[in-house]
């Protein structure tokens, strides 16, 4: 593989000689390079240790006080009456407390994530679909117990305990939304390359017909190796798109070379 990196980055018309690599090679190639795309968010789920402290004011200025009487407590929510009530509500992601005996979901919208706190039970509520059911009990501690009246009476012990459970909650669960994330990435960037290389495999077809077309996937496949690293270095470094442009029109020129290449051998053989 180093010298395919080596040659479509120093020496473009030796790409030439790697035109008839086994396709399984070729697809492999392809996939360490969508892995490498991918670093930035691998590198961000580790890193993730609970919501940022702009995160944490947004949603402080936009929880709504909560004016019943309601409050969680020993993991169950209690309430002087049966309600349905916004606790949060963004373009992600919406939470309710409902304290009626049994949740009518129809009443709830089936476009977002929603979920839905009631009695002893956390419902995740997806696209109108109950998806997961989680007892409060296995929540963390500091979410077991929440008086709504502490909103007002001592915000700030209210919001501090509020966002250390919701901390915990989110870190608890990172190998399984972490593990979805990646691979979510992941398979974006092979989407993305893959769409990208059959249409530039194609034209290079449609100027070479004599050339079959696993060959032209093939040195499209490496030929786009800079594109790889430059897309990558983007994600991973938020280069100025000054930059970017300056070394796609480098990674464009080794294409040109690899393409007068192609020329120069046809016009040998004929």
């Amino acid at each position: 593989m180093f010298k395919r990196v080596r040659d479509s980055l120093v020496y473009p018309k030796e790409i030439l000689k790697y035109r008839k690599d086994r396709t399984i090679f070729v697809i492999l190639y392809l996939l360490f390079f969508a892995a490498l795309l991918s670093t930035r968010t691998i590198i961000d789920v580790i890193k993730y240790d609970g919501l940022t402290a702009v995160t944490k004011d947004a949603i402080e200025d936009d929880m709504p006080i909560i004016d019943k009487d309601c409050a969680v407590v020993s993991a169950r929510l209690i309430c002087d009456g049966e309600y349905s009530i916004s606790t949060y509500n963004d373009s992600m992601f919406a939470v309710y407390l409902d304290s009626h005996t049994l949740i009518n979901f129809d009443e709830y919208p089936g476009d977002e994530y929603s979920i839905i706190i009631s009695n002893e039970s956390v419902y995740v509520y997806v696209f109108g679909i109950n998806t997961l059911i989680l007892p409060l009990s296995d929540l963390p501690n500091s979410l077991q117990n929440i008086d709504f009246n502490d909103q007002v009476n001592d915000s700030d012990e209210f919001y501090t305990n509020l966002f250390l459970g919701v901390d915990e909650l989110i870190v608890s669960y990172k190998n399984i939304w972490g593990t979805m994330l990646i691979l979510i990435e992941f398979a974006i960037s092979i989407l993305f390359y893959l769409l990208f290389l059959l249409f530039s495999a194609w034209f290079l077809k449609k100027r070479y017909p004599m050339i079959p077309f696993k060959e032209t996937f093939a040195m499209t496949v490496y030929s786009s190796t800079s594109l790889y690293i430059i897309l990558t270095f983007y994600s991973m470094l938020d280069l100025s798109l000054f930059i970017v442009i300056i070394l796609l029109v480098i990674s464009f020129r080794q294409n040109g070379i690899m393409n007068k290449e192609i020329d120069r051998r046809i016009r040998k053989i004929s």
